[in-house]
């Protein structure tokens, strides 16, 4: 837990900087915002780039470790093995032999490389199009989503290359981004989902086919029996089959907790709606359909009882949440109510990160032979 704590630490400490220091940058006519310095963005993101690489035993990486130490190491031997029909993870089994044959046979330095990877493709975003660097990467900590760099690497690589990926989103660039998809899929196969994803979040907010999305939750609410039974129908010959089948019994889906956490952001857009839609750019109105679709997503994972599958799709779209809150805070309060909006977040992220990590996860372990650090293994439900 430790390590965890000194994330949180560091995070903050570097918010603070990045808000000092930060600089502004012309958004629209007569509009500009704050934008982090680079370095600081930097060496807000490297703790946690470093604690992820260097891990050696964290929930699932002692599995990875194993299923990497038995790749080959030279892809001319490898063309069965990568190109087998029933393999879930080709793409995923192919950078890792890449790596294995031309870089090192060293799994600190693969699990590295993909730390690095994540970590940049949620940084630069951040940077991007975040009006608050501190805020925002406070809350990738505060909500735990940064454990995702230690624990579901395969899932975490594709969604925050996806999240990397936003210009293209925001540029239309739709046969490029499917491309990207679909090669991703290869990596994780849950990817497929942002291809219908995309025609719901490129949308004015509140428009036809958020609506759409926001009756299918309502009818997912209503035929919660139905819904089951399709879904596991639906899985009957996927990857997902046996994972479902081995929790089936203690998969209570995704903790009220998190739902009501994951969706502050977009009930307090839908509440002042009238009062930002003059003020919306096109990365807000992007970040309030992302959030919508991660709330649904959340609510329809707890309905089915399917944490497992459903709760890990989430993580797609929820990103967008760190850029979107803090502009709403930015937008939506005057001075003095924004201080206070600011004091009462933080202190109830920093509880909702002590109730997920201690609580929820009864203290998540931490190993690194690297670092000559050792922590309590425990068993972690996600």
């Amino acid at each position: 837990m430790p390590v965890y704590y000194f994330s949180l630490v560091w995070v903050s400490v570097c918010g603070i900087i990045s808000n000092i220091t930060s600089r502004q940058v012309k958004i629209s006519d007569k509009v500009y915002e704050n934008r982090s310095r680079l370095l600081i963005a930097i060496i807000a993101i490297l703790p946690i780039i470093i604690l992820a690489g260097f891990r050696t035993g964290v929930a699932d990486t002692s599995a990875y470790i194993m299923n990497f130490e038995d790749y080959p190491n030279n892809l001319s031997t490898s063309y069965s093995m990568i190109f087998d029909g029933n393999r879930r993870d080709p793409g995923f089994l192919f950078i890792s032999i890449l790596i294995k044959q031309f870089i090192s046979t060293d799994y600190t330095v693969w699990l590295s490389i993909i730390a690095v990877i994540s970590g940049i493709c949620v940084m630069i975003p951040l940077y991007k199009y975040s009006c608050n660097f501190g805020v925002s990467i406070f809350l990738f900590v505060a909500t735990c989503q940064f454990i995702w760099m230690f624990n579901g690497i395969r899932q975490f690589l594709v969604a925050s290359i996806i999240f990397g990926c936003t210009g293209l989103i925001l540029r239309r660039r739709f046969i490029i981004y499917a491309i990207i998809v679909c090669l991703l899929s290869t990596i994780h196969t849950s990817a497929l989902i942002l291809l219908p994803a995309y025609f719901i979040v490129t949308g004015e907010p509140w428009d036809k086919r958020t609506i759409l999305f926001i009756c299918l939750i309502i009818l997912t609410i209503l035929f919660t029996s139905q819904f089951t039974g399709l879904l596991e129908d639906a899985v009957e010959n996927t990857n997902y089959a046996s994972s479902m089948e081995e929790f089936k019994s203690t998969d209570d889906g995704t903790s009220i907790m998190r739902i009501a956490v994951e969706s502050v952001p977009i009930i307090i857009a839908f509440i002042y709606r009238n009062r930002i839609k003059n003020k919306l750019t096109s990365i807000i109105k992007l970040s309030i359909n992302m959030s919508l679709v991660a709330s649904g997503l959340y609510i329809i994972s707890k309905i089915a009882r399917s944490g497992v599958m459903l709760g890990r799709l989430p993580i797609y779209f929820s990103m967008y949440n760190l850029i979107l809150l803090p502009w709403l805070i930015k937008n939506i309060f005057d001075k003095e109510e924004k201080r206070l909006v600011y004091y009462l977040m933080i202190v109830c992220y920093i509880i909702f990160f002590y109730y997920q990590m201690v609580i929820s996860w009864n203290g998540l372990e931490y190993a690194s032979s690297i670092l000559n650090i050792k922590y309590q293994t425990i068993n972690i439900q996600r």
